[in-house]
C-alpha cells in the first residue's frame, strides 16, 4: 500500500478562501482543467466539476468564533465513537477521545487547549476504516503537547481515504486552544488524549466541532 505522506507546512496559512487548492491544488486543478476541456460532453463535464466542488468542500477551511472556556475543546469536526482509558507514552494514564471524520466534515485539527508542541511521533501503520477501532494502529502522527493542565496528546490517524495528513505546526511551537493545527485528506480518525483527571462532557454518538464543542473538564 502508498505510504501515508507527510507536508510539513508553514504557520504562514493561506487566506481562509484560497485554503482548499493551496491545499488540495493538485487535485482540483486537474478536475477543472477537465470539466472545461469536456463542455461540450455534458455529463463528463459535469462530472468532473462536482468532483472538484467536492474536493474543495471538503477541504474548505472556515473561520470560527472559539469557544472562550476553560473546558478541554474538541480537536476536530465529526462524531464521538469512544471513550476510554489507555496508557500513554507522554501523558500517562490518559483519558481518550477517538473523534471520526466524515467526508463532508471540515477536515482541520485545532489545539484542544492552549499548549507548547514539544514533539511529533510517526508511527507507521495499516490503512483500516477509520470509523472502526482498528484504525487506532494506522499510519499516525501523534503531537505530543505540554500545558497548564498537563500533558496531552493528539493524534492525526490516516483511514482506507485518508493517505495524507499536513500539520501547520512544529516542536517548540506555541498554540492558543481552537488554534489550528493540522489536516487529514479526506475524512479520518483523531484521538485525544488528555490526563487522567479528566471528565469527559460528551458521549459516544455525540457530534462535535473543532473549537466550539467542550469534550472534557478538569
Amino acid at each position: 500500500m502508498p505510504p501515508c505522506y507527510t507536508c510539513h507546512v508553514t504557520r504562514n496559512l493561506a487566506p481562509a478562501w484560497a485554503r482548499p487548492f493551496s491545499e488540495g491544488w493538485a487535485l482540483v486543478a486537474p478536475l477543472a482543467l477537465a470539466a472545461t476541456l469536456t463542455l461540450r460532453f455534458p455529463p463528463l463535464g459535469l462530472a468532473c466539476a462536482s468532483a472538484a466542488g467536492l474536493v474543495a468542500l471538503a477541504l474548505r477551511d472556515p473561520e470560527r468564533a472559539i469557544l472562550a472556556t476553560d473546558d478541554v475543546l474538541a480537536p476536530a469536526d465529526g462524531r464521538v465513537v469512544a471513550i476510554e482509558l489507555v496508557e500513554d507514552e507522554w501523558v500517562g494514564e490518559a483519558l481518550e477521545i477517538s473523534i471520526f471524520l466524515a467526508l463532508w466534515n471540515v477536515h482541520v485539527q485545532r489545539a484542544p487547549l492552549a499548549g507548547r508542541l514539544m514533539s511529533v511521533r510517526h508511527v507507521s501503520g495499516g490503512f483500516a476504516p477509520a470509523l472502526y477501532g482498528q484504525a487506532a494502529t494506522n499510519n499516525r502522527q501523534i503531537l505530543d503537547f505540554d500545558g497548564d493542565r498537563g500533558r496531552f496528546g493528539v493524534s492525526l490517524i490516516s483511514g482506507l481515504i485518508a493517505r495524507r495528513i499536513v500539520r501547520w505546526v512544529e516542536p517548540g511551537d506555541k498554540v492558543a486552544a481552537g488554534e489550528r493545527i493540522g489536516m487529514i485528506k479526506f475524512g479520518s480518525r483523531v484521538t485525544l488524549r488528555l490526563p487522567r483527571s479528566a471528565r469527559p462532557l460528551v458521549a459516544p454518538g455525540m457530534d462535535v466541532r473543532a473549537g466550539i464543542t467542550s469534550v472534557a473538564s478538569f
